[in-house]
């Protein structure tokens, strides 16, 4: 099925009953951590006790506690010991929550993100997370970008020492103008004039990863213990790394575009219409076409800080 095909399933039912008066994300996320909890629950009930303690982590969307109706799985294990991390045990239990999130509505990651490959030790995932802050590489960087959102789900694990090799990122310099670059590789589609274009436009692309990249970004650098985008923006304020009124900004911004998102995927799947991040201009009205291009100024104002706090230019 194309990830572009959204069927019926519990997660869409969740969307369906938001109260639009609290975060939009918010319903979806926790029903995601219940079923994720409820599915490892009854696989230790059925497998019995595992080798080793063990830590289920969630990455991306998950982990931001960000999930909208078109989002995927990002997910890893972290064991005791390595011998653990290698067991069959292992392997099937990341395979019965993979399959039983998938019912549910959360699509396996299309970038491989996932707790049937990237299970490990405690230790050997420590040092895989210093290879990509100490020295990263372009792919090493992408990599970190999916590790800096790091939730512990379930387990008596406590993967607080690899948490604590992420946040030495911030003294890296090469991690550090990695991440600035890939947030500015998504610049708002403004015209001259601040002029919005016409046709269609990409909310993701140009709107809500940019400030995810930013607020990830930024938040590292502030020394934030924080995983969500808002909570990020809102430690980079207090942590004096970006100016309360750009925060302000940005974290406006994200609220606005991610319901706007949320709105148009749940008319597209009551039309039965591929689920998309995708907006028609002209389906806009004037209130929301305005909001729209200060949501766009405000990420174009804090990529030209970026710009110039990192350099990415050169």
């Amino acid at each position: 099925m194309s990830p572009n095909v959204v069927p019926a399933s519990p997660l869409v039912d969740v969307a369906r009953g938001i109260d639009w008066t609290q975060p939009v994300t918010t319903a979806l996320s926790d029903a995601a951590d219940a079923q994720t909890r409820a599915l490892i629950d009854g696989f230790v009930h059925e497998s019995g006790p595992p080798p080793a303690r063990f830590a289920w982590v969630v990455f991306g969307s998950h982990a931001r506690r960000e999930l909208h109706c078109a989002s995927d799985q990002d997910s890893a294990l972290f064991w005791q010991t390595e011998q653990a991390a290698r067991t069959s045990y292992a392997k099937d239990l990341a395979v019965a929550v993979i399959d039983g999130l998938e019912r549910f509505g959360l699509r396996p990651c299309d970038g491989g993100y996932m707790a049937d490959t990237w299970s490990y030790s405690l230790e050997q995932w420590q040092q895989i997370l210093r290879e990509r802050v100490d020295a990263p590489t372009p792919d090493a960087v992408v990599d970190a970008d999916v590790f800096l959102d790091l939730r512990q789900l379930k387990g008596a694990l406590d993967v607080a020492p690899a948490r604590a090799v992420l946040a030495r990122g911030a003294g890296s310099p090469r991690l550090m103008h990695g991440l600035a670059t890939a947030a500015n590789s998504f610049p708002p589609p403004l015209h001259a004039f601040g002029r919005l274009p016409r046709g269609t436009v990409d909310l993701k692309k140009t709107g809500l990863a940019p400030i995810v990249l930013l607020a990830r970004l930024y938040g590292l650098k502030a020394r934030s213990g924080a995983v969500g985008t808002d909570e990020r923006l809102a430690d980079a304020t207090k942590g004096g790394v970006l100016s309360e009124e750009l925060t302000g900004r940005l974290r406006q911004a994200y609220a606005f575009l991610t319901r706007l998102r949320m709105q148009n995927q749940l008319r597209q799947i009551d039309a039965r219409e591929y689920v998309t991040d995708t907006i028609v201009m002209q389906d806009l009205d004037d209130d929301t076409h305005d909001e729209l291009r200060d949501a766009f100024k405000a990420i174009k104002s804090a990529q030209s800080v970026t710009s110039m706090t990192f350099r990415t230019d050169l």
